[in-house]
């Protein structure tokens, strides 16, 4: 330890210097307050010792300059007075000054008050290496920060940017964002939407939708169906995210007529379709697991079809909704969230003040996320074909039996081949809708013998999978055959779908009610020459390419 003596008499300082050494420290004397300035850099002194008495010294300009060179480090500085004096020592400590000394000097109460501020300073200069350390930390994680941001940015930017038919509210609770809201165009003038929220919030959320997001818009590209991007982002997601995590979602194509939804959704609130009068017309309840969690064998990648009517709205919402207060035991809830929906007739900007304001009063601990899809004509123009289509022909026949209906999805597997045949792969989601279609309802009522009437309640629909399941595990016997001819100069695909079922006696209308649904518009819309055959055990319709 260092201490640098300043101002008083050669013998004082000499006798001063000498105390000072045999309590072990270093010693240096100076005459004056310029000396003082001059030596404290090349001396580094840890206490100053400084007599009032010193001559041209401005006692409050020099402990003021002295503390500016020791800057955020304490720098003890003592003052030394006579007896005499001892009425100026409070008026110097005022002036920014430590401790005190009166000569003559008591070498115990010298020692022990100079150990008390080296241990002070010793502290002083620990937590300033602490915060020095800290700040670098501090730097690197927000430069580290910074980086994952841009890599999170420039994931997300390729995101369909001022699109008029979509309005978003997306208040993150921290700096990364767990929810996620991806928008593209599809090649036939479509539209693919995903929002979903991973488990948590912050960063280790956020973390999962990097490989969410390069799927979705390599998949939504290729106008890849609903189901297939789901399945795919659930699998890589399953591969890379630990056991504790997953991410709830809804995924969904609107068709470039803007009245048709196709959507998958698992473990999200169920989104809102809300008539041009301001009503709720109906709910997409979430059928199915959230993302990451089921293997691909387990995985359902079932979709359902809502029709829109012009100038219906569709409200999607991540939990952080309608959670707000949780933490306080003051949960907003969902009756709450749609009564004031209803209150600002499901105008977004004005829902997403009232919830700012019960953010407010009782504060929020997750991402908040809403999106508001107008089911209008997208306006958006059908992408040009990169190949013609393919001349060469080919008939393509597949046979199922249970254990092949049970765990393989040939639907998905036959797109997969179809679609690196040149000119087929704009029309892959709009085919797969349609074939997976007339597969299901071959196998639920041709083989399972279940009626979709069974789905038209809420909980209809999970009792309606559940016996599906059962009664899938027990087939032991039937089969499902898949005929598709291409015949380039009709640029059509004729297409054929049996199944060994027992058939039907009904007329044709009661048939298809049974047996396809409400899915019966949607293969109407999609296709021509609808026609069931062979007592209902087949089904026949025309895909076309142009």
């Amino acid at each position: 330890m260092r201490v640098l003596i300043v101002g008083g008499n050669k013998d004082s300082q000499q006798e001063l210097a000498l105390m000072v050494q045999r309590f072990g420290y270093e010693a240096n004397s100076v005459s004056c307050g310029e000396d003082a300035l001059a030596a404290y850099t090349p001396f580094s002194p840890d206490v100053v010792l400084l007599d009032i008495a010193t001559n041209d010294v401005v006692i409050d300009v020099l402990v003021a300059k002295l503390k500016a060179l020791a800057g955020a480090i304490y720098l003890p500085i003592l003052f030394l007075a006579s007896a005499d004096n001892e009425s100026l020592l409070l008026e110097c400590l005022q002036v920014g000054g430590d401790d005190f000394l009166t000569k003559p000097f008591d070498s115990i109460i010298f020692q022990a008050k100079m150990r008390a501020h080296i241990r002070t300073r010793e502290l002083s200069q620990s937590v300033a290496e602490k915060n020095k350390s800290l700040a670098w930390h501090s730097e690197h994680m927000h430069q580290e920060h910074r980086i994952v941001q841009n890599m999170f940015s420039n994931a997300l930017n390729r995101s369909l940017q001022n699109f008029s038919n979509v309005e978003t509210y997306l208040l993150p609770h921290t700096r990364f964002n767990g929810d996620l809201y991806l928008l593209a165009r599809g090649p036939l003038g479509n539209l693919y939407l995903l929002l979903g929220d991973f488990t948590g919030h912050g960063l280790p959320a956020a973390i999962g939708t990097l490989p969410a997001s390069q799927t979705f818009f390599a998949m939504a590209e290729l106008g890849s169906p609903v189901g297939q991007i789901a399945a795919e982002i659930n699998r890589q997601l399953q591969q890379l995210l630990p056991e504790n995590m997953f991410c709830c979602a809804t995924l969904l194509e609107l068709s470039a007529s803007g009245e048709r939804i196709s959507w998958w959704s698992g473990g999200m609130p169920p989104a809102m379709l809300i008539s041009e009068d301001n009503e709720i017309k109906e709910y997409l309840q979430p059928q199915h697991m959230p993302l990451g969690i089921l293997p691909d064998l387990e995985f359902e990648s079932g979709i359902t079809i809502t029709r829109a009517a012009p100038g219906d709205r569709l409200l999607l919402y991540s939990d952080g909704a309608v959670e707000i207060g949780v933490q306080n035991g003051k949960a907003l809830g969902y009756d709450r969230f749609k009564q004031m929906g209803k209150d600002c007739q499901w105008q977004l900007s004005e829902l997403a003040q009232a919830l700012d304001s019960a953010i407010q009063e009782v504060g929020t601990d997750d991402d908040l996320s809403m999106v508001l899809l107008r089911c209008l004509p997208t306006g958006l123009a059908r992408k040009e074909k990169d190949d013609e289509r393919s001349k060469m022909p080919f008939h393509l026949s597949v046979k199922l039996g249970p254990e092949e209906i049970r765990g393989v999805d040939p639907v998905a597997t036959i797109l997969r081949g179809l679609s690196q045949i040149e000119g087929f792969r704009e029309f892959k989601a709009a085919l797969y809708t349609v074939l997976a279609e007339a597969y299901n309802n071959a196998v639920d009522h041709g083989l399972l013998r279940l009626a979709s009437s069974a789905k038209s309640s809420l909980d209809g629909f999970d009792t309606y999978y559940i016996e599906r399941s059962r009664r899938l595990i027990r087939l032991q016997r039937g089969f499902v055959e898949i005929v598709i001819n291409y015949v380039p100069k009709d640029a059509c695909f004729y297409i054929k779908i049996c199944d060994s079922g027992p058939g039907f006696k009904a007329g044709n209308s009661e048939l298809t009610e049974y047996s396809f649904g409400r899915g019966l518009m949607l293969m109407k819309e999609l296709t021509r020459d609808l026609v069931w055959s062979d007592g209902g055990r087949c089904v026949e319709f025309t895909f076309s390419l142009r």
